[in-house]
Formats: C-alpha cells, sequence, structure tokens
C-alpha cells in the first residue's frame, strides 16, 4: 500500500514538471517570435530609409553632372618673392588656399565666407632667414623694444666681420682694416662721435668697434635679409654707445626707420599674396557663372516660396 502511494505522488511530479517544462517552453516562443518580429520591422524601416537615401544620392548626381566642370590650377598660400623682397615669405600655417575644382561629384566642395576670409588674411607672416612667426599685434610691441633700456646681450661673434688682423688707428681709437671705412664716412658725416665721452677708450674701445660694425652691416644689409634679431643686436650695440655719452642718436633713428620698413616689406608680401588670390577666385567666379547663368534666373522664381509656384495659371 506504502509503495502504490510513493508511486502516485512521484507520477504526479513528474506530471508537474512536464506542465512547467511546456509554460517556460511557450514563453520562450512567444518571446522569440516578439523579437524576430521587431527584427523584420527595423529591417523594414531600414529597407525604406536606404531607399529614400539612394534616390536623394542619385538626385545630386544628376544635378551635379549637369553642370560643367571647372579646371583650377591649386592656389597656395605661398609668394613667388622675386617680385620685390626674395626673403620674405607669406604663410598661412593652418591650411593653404586650394582651390582645385574637379567635375568628379566626391571632389566638389563650397567656399563660406569664413573660410574665404581665413584664406584672404594669412594669420602669421614668416621670415625664413630666422624662422620667426609675425602676427599684426606683435609689430608694434617690437617696434617698443627697439627703444628699451635693457641689459645689452651683442658680442663680437654676432657680426660677420673680421676684428683681427691689420689695425689702423684714428682719433684715440684703433679699428680693424675691414671698418676703416665705415669709420671714415661716420666721421665724415657727423664728426668725431666719441669726442664727448670722458670714459678711457680702454673702456669705451669695445663699444665703439661694435658701433661701427652695425653701421657696417647697415651698409652691407639689404632690407630683405633683415631679421628681428639683427635689429636688436643692433639696438644693444647703440645703446652701448649711448650710454658712454657717444653722440650716436643718428644712428638710433635711422634703425628705427629700418624697423618700420622691415614690417612695411613683410605687409608689400602680405598685399601681394591676398591680390594673387583674389585674382584667382574672380576667375573661379567667372566659370562657375557660366556654368549656372542659365538656371539662376529660374532659382529666383522659388525665392521664399513653394516650388508649387507657377504650377497653377
Amino acid at each position: 500500500m506504502h509503495s502504490r502511494v510513493s508511486n502516485h505522488e512521484a507520477s504526479n511530479k513528474q506530471i508537474g514538471c512536464k506542465g512547467e517544462l511546456r509554460k517556460i517552453k511557450k514563453k520562450k516562443n512567444k518571446s522569440e517570435a516578439r523579437d524576430q518580429q521587431l527584427k523584420k520591422k527595423e529591417f523594414e524601416s531600414f529597407t525604406v530609409e536606404n531607399g529614400k537615401l539612394e534616390e536623394l544620392i542619385e538626385y545630386l548626381i544628376a544635378g551635379y553632372r549637369q553642370v560643367p566642370a571647372t579646371d583650377l590650377q591649386k592656389q597656395e598660400i605661398s609668394v613667388d618673392l622675386s617680385y620685390s623682397h626674395p626673403n620674405f615669405d607669406v604663410k598661412d600655417e593652418e591650411q593653404g588656399m586650394n582651390s582645385e575644382v574637379q567635375g568628379n561629384v566626391e571632389e566638389l566642395d563650397g567656399i563660406e565666407l569664413d573660410d574665404l576670409r581665413d584664406d584672404l588674411v594669412p594669420k602669421k607672416v614668416t621670415n625664413p632667414e630666422n624662422s620667426l612667426i609675425i602676427e599684426p599685434n606683435s609689430i608694434a610691441e617690437f617696434l617698443l623694444k627697439i627703444d628699451e633700456d635693457v641689459a645689452s646681450n651683442v658680442d663680437f661673434s654676432d657680426y660677420m666681420i673680421c676684428f683681427n688682423g691689420e689695425q689702423k688707428t684714428i682719433g684715440r681709437y684703433s679699428f680693424p682694416i675691414s671698418l676703416v671705412p665705415t669709420v671714415e664716412r661716420i666721421m665724415k658725416a657727423y664728426g668725431d662721435v666719441s669726442a664727448s665721452s670722458l670714459m678711457s677708450p680702454n673702456i669705451t674701445g669695445k663699444i665703439y668697434l661694435l658701433f661701427c660694425a652695425t653701421i657696417k652691416e647697415m651698409e652691407d644689409l639689404e632690407l630683405h635679409q633683415m631679421t628681428q634679431t639683427k635689429m636688436l643686436k643692433w639696438r644693444d650695440a647703440i645703446k652701448d654707445a649711448l650710454r658712454v655719452n657717444f653722440k650716436v642718436e643718428f644712428a638710433m633713428s635711422h634703425l628705427k626707420k629700418v624697423a618700420r620698413a622691415y614690417f612695411g616689406g613683410i605687409g608689400e608680401q602680405v598685399l601681394l599674396s591676398i591680390n594673387e588670390k583674389l585674382n584667382s577666385l574672380y576667375k573661379e567666379r567667372a566659370k562657375a557663372l557660366e556654368g549656372f547663368k542659365d538656371f539662376l534666373a529660374n532659382a529666383k522664381d522659388f525665392d521664399g516660396q513653394s516650388v508649387s509656384t507657377g504650377l497653377f495659371p
């Protein structure tokens, strides 16, 4: 009797487990069916969107194919400076203006107002002679430096002049032969600039030599060979001469003029670069106008209106 009861209970448990398994399997099937339905809807949605995109792309390609291709040469922000100052170089470091336009749709690009402004006006100007970067707001700062009284940082090694060898005595000082013509021109134009100094030539001799070397370099160098570093060295030499009471104010006045001319020379190249780029843009505009002129009037007919304008008499 006890054995039959145990067998009956075991049978009921098996039936219950099978029922639970059927319920779990049924729920799983429903869940999988829902997932498949969602995926099917998503796929259909993607198919529709893809079709719309394909239609849009084909429409754009068809429109571009109606426009004549423009063939322009690359326009780099780089200037052939043989026109004026061969060593000045005007560059936009971020990006040169590249105006190459081809008929291929993938290579067509537009020029926005900000891009045009950035392309026309270089943000920085470089002089490759010393690789200094010149920004417009730094020009005034440099001109002020010419007048600064700072510790001198000039020495014989800053000049491409031989200070050794045969010497010639002029007044209280001895000068290398290479500087004699310059010293004589200074004395002829301004007299003995050292006469007002009461200091010993043993102390002021080097100062006088460096001052005369500065004037000689002014005679030898052209504007396009100038650098900011060179001008600051000249400033130090002239300031040293002024500190020992040499009458060389004329040299400081001339150095200021050279500094202004230095930036003026760079300005000429900036303007030349802009003019070249403007000429290129004018040519590009003329070609674009030629390609679109037959369609511009049609576009104006729909300005601010729906494209059904004119459809109904």
